[in-house]
């Protein structure tokens, strides 16, 4: 996934299409909209984790990352058309999904050039049910331009291709017309594969052998097809389409619908993978305590606000608690240890140089606010980002990245401490398929990426920085972008950014 956009969520009218790189940075002043963007991150993560009525787990239970309230506490004031909108966009994808079998148990596998894709929900609220659906999608695949409207029953209401309107049969589907599961990806499209399927058919008069005719076409006419195909029946696929040269272009557009079930499925899966694949770590983590009760159970995340650290910790083999501490130890300058006594664990800090270890709960509160943020790096990129991904562009086959998303990580360090954090991440960003995004009000954090630049660690390229800016009084965020240059200074920053107003 390369860009997101989001409509009409609070303060963010119209965020534009916001690039997706290996650092994201969002800065801004209080109340800005920045949080509510990273938010969404572990908003989709929760909606996709849950059965729900509607497309989006707003507000759930204490276990979950973050409570939005409702749809309409979500809602932007004043929006157009009380809807809220998500975009996602991919680039350079290629063919998707597309293996046919024939009569003959031969298998042809399209090849397809590279092409940009995007995909669009529109979310409405239907007052008398008082849930939330999808009223609208969006799909860009090439040259192709797809709106299908729903109702609140996800009965198809309008087909528009590249601004031509289409009529789509709904009747006498059955029930492989409605979706499986109620998450934001799970629509309807049975209803366009049989009106193309039917559409065809009597474009080409050919009855039965209508399933083969359409992947030959698509094949050969749409999917730029390169391998061998049977001969008998290319042939024979052949003279039905000489006859019907003419409508060609109405065929390729048919063509296109009637595989629209398996391009959607591909980018959904794909941004469910993406979305599952995230990580949260929310602003104000637990505070240390001098000893933790233990209670005969084993995690395999730390959740986002570090409160099942230590059994975590504890949870961990040996060889992974020794890697743990060598790990920070070289990238932190100190050491966490662990003491079991009657059923409670304790955790103690020894930094680089000192002989004695320190209860956790005496060293203040940064190294509790520190420690959820580097535990949850470390396993990540230990234990859960050693395959290398998949090289391929194919949607379907892609590996989604790990996104970590953080809210204010310099909460509670001092500046050095800060500055190592951002060694770490850059570093992982760099070595592993880990994107992170990073809401933060510290001058440390963005001065050190600029210095990673500028001393060849890090690529300018990998960071982009987005400005959230909302006057005091007003309602609409506006969202600007800011990079740094090959030497690591800022580009097209607010003179003042991190200066207080004068009166």
């Amino acid at each position: 996934m390369d860009f997101i956009q989001v409509k009409n969520l609070r303060s963010l009218y119209d965020t534009g299409e916001i690039e997706m790189k290996k650092i994201n940075m969002l800065v801004g002043n209080n109340s800005s909209g920045k949080s509510t963007f990273l938010r969404i991150f572990p908003l989709l993560k929760q909606s996709f984790n849950k059965r729900i009525n509607g497309p989006i787990l707003w507000a759930g239970d204490e276990d979950d990352y973050v409570d939005f309230g409702s749809f309409q506490e979500a809602l932007s004031n004043g929006s157009v058309g009380d809807t809220m909108r998500f975009r996602f966009c991919f680039d350079n994808v290629s063919e998707i999904n597309n293996v046919f079998p024939t009569k003959t148990g031969k298998i042809f596998i399209t090849t397809r050039e590279e092409k940009t894709a995007a995909i669009e929900f529109t979310i409405s609220h239907n007052e008398q049910t008082t849930y939330d659906y999808i009223s609208e999608v969006i799909l860009q695949y090439g040259d192709f331009h797809i709106v299908i409207e729903y109702s609140d029953k996800y009965k198809i209401l309008s087909l528009i291709v590249n601004d031509e309107e289409t009529l789509v049969i709904n009747e006498n589907l059955g029930l492989a017309e409605y979706p499986i599961g109620n998450d934001i990806l799970n629509l309807p499209l049975f209803a366009i594969k049989a009106t193309a399927r039917k559409k065809i058919s009597d474009i080409l008069n050919v009855g039965d052998e209508v399933d083969f005719i359409i992947r030959y076409f698509y094949l050969t006419r749409v999917g730029n097809f390169h391998e061998e195909i049977n001969t008998r029946e290319a042939h024979q696929a052949e003279e039905v389409l000489r006859s019907v040269k003419e409508r060609e272009r109405e065929l390729r557009k048919w063509t296109f619908l009637y595989y629209l079930p398996q391009y959607y499925e591909d980018f959904a899966g794909y941004i469910r993978k993406y979305f599952n694949n995230v990580y949260y770590i929310a602003p104000v983590r637990a505070t240390a305590e001098r000893y933790y009760r233990l209670r005969n159970t084993a995690v395999n995340e730390v959740d986002c606000r570090g409160k099942n650290l230590p059994v975590f910790l504890n949870s961990l083999k040996n060889e992974q608690f020794k890697r743990f501490q060598k790990w920070t130890h070289t990238n932190l300058g100190f050491e966490v240890e662990k003491s079991l006594s009657e059923g409670h664990v304790s955790l103690r800090i020894r930094k680089n140089g000192q002989d004695k270890a320190v209860n956790l709960s005496d060293t203040g509160f940064g190294y509790s606010q520190i420690l959820p943020i580097v535990t949850q790096l470390w396993y990540i990129t230990d234990a859960r980002n050693r395959r290398e991904p998949v090289k391929t562009k194919r949607v379907s086959e892609v590996t989604a990245p790990i996104t970590i998303a953080i809210e204010q990580p310099e909460l509670h360090l001092h500046p050095a401490l800060q500055a190592k954090l951002m060694d770490v991440i850059a570093r992982i960003a760099t070595e592993k398929n880990v994107r992170f995004i990073i809401e933060t009000h510290s001058e440390t954090i963005i001065n050190r990426i600029g210095t990673l630049i500028d001393k060849g660690k890090f690529n300018h390229n990998d960071i982009e920085i987005t400005i959230f800016d909302k006057q005091f009084g007003e309602d609409r965020t506006c969202v600007k972008k800011s990079t740094f240059d090959e030497e690591g200074y800022l580009k097209d920053w607010p003179i003042g950014f991190f200066e207080p107003e004068e009166d």
